[in-house]
């Protein structure tokens, strides 16, 4: 319902990433009716004047409140090629310069990575990525594709991480079980990527993984336990 809203004033800059902005003030305001509170740390980690990676942990759609609270200026994000063609999400996201990705094919992969790498540089975009690939209902974090982390390399440009704390304490799918609740949102210090090669980047990312999937554990178990603060 937002998209098909948002879809014809976004339409007036097309492909333009401050049209996030509208995106932003929108879901804030509507998703007010779930009653889903943010405690963000760090956030000021976001600002900054030059391109960079953001990776984060992908738990649900409800992820979306997260990211448009934190969302930092001139902040686009990649998708699956799929959901271009999802109803008017697809072109919403299109016209508000969604980067999709054929996850399918490789080497369309591959060159959508080398001509992102170009444009985060000449258009002074940065970009956010689930490297999970998915969302992961599990309470832990999927083991990371590498593609965020090759264009962090390629473009020579920082990965800052974003971990959201467990939704299960009031959020469970196959349980139906939706409630009000906190989540705490964490944005840690910039990895840089200065002087590394792609030999480098499974080491990379599992560096990333590792810092995150600490940082999702100790911000998620004082949510979850009977006397916790959710």
């Amino acid at each position: 319902v937002i998209a098909a809203v948002l879809m014809p004033v976004v339409a007036l800059r097309p492909r333009d990433v401050n049209n996030y902005r509208i995106v932003s003030w929108m879901v804030t305001n509507a998703m007010k009716i779930f009653a889903i509170k943010y405690d963000i740390k760090n956030k000021e980690r976001l600002v900054s004047n030059q391109p960079y990676i953001l990776v984060s942990n992908h738990q649900s759609s409800l992820d979306l409140i997260g990211m448009m609270e934190l969302l930092p200026d001139r902040c686009a994000f990649l998708a699956k090629r799929e959901l271009l063609w999802a109803g008017p999400f697809g072109p919403t996201a299109w016209l508000c310069g969604t980067v999709f990705i054929d996850r399918l094919n490789p080497e369309k992969a591959r060159d959508t990575i080398d001509k992102t790498a170009e444009i985060l540089h000449s258009r002074n975009i940065k970009l956010w990525i689930f490297p999970e690939g998915t969302r992961n209902h599990n309470g832990s974090m999927l083991p990371f594709k590498k593609g965020a982390f090759y264009l962090a390399v390629e473009a020579q440009i920082p990965i800052v991480p974003v971990v959201f704390s467990s939704f299960s304490h009031f959020y469970n799918k196959k349980e139906k079980k939706f409630e009000t609740g906190r989540v705490t949102a964490t944005v840690l210090p910039p990895v840089s990527t200065e002087g590394l090669t792609k030999e480098d980047v499974t080491d990379l990312t599992e560096q990333v993984r590792k810092s995150m999937l600490q940082t999702f554990n100790e911000t998620s178990l004082p949510r979850m336990e009977p006397n916790g603060y959710s």
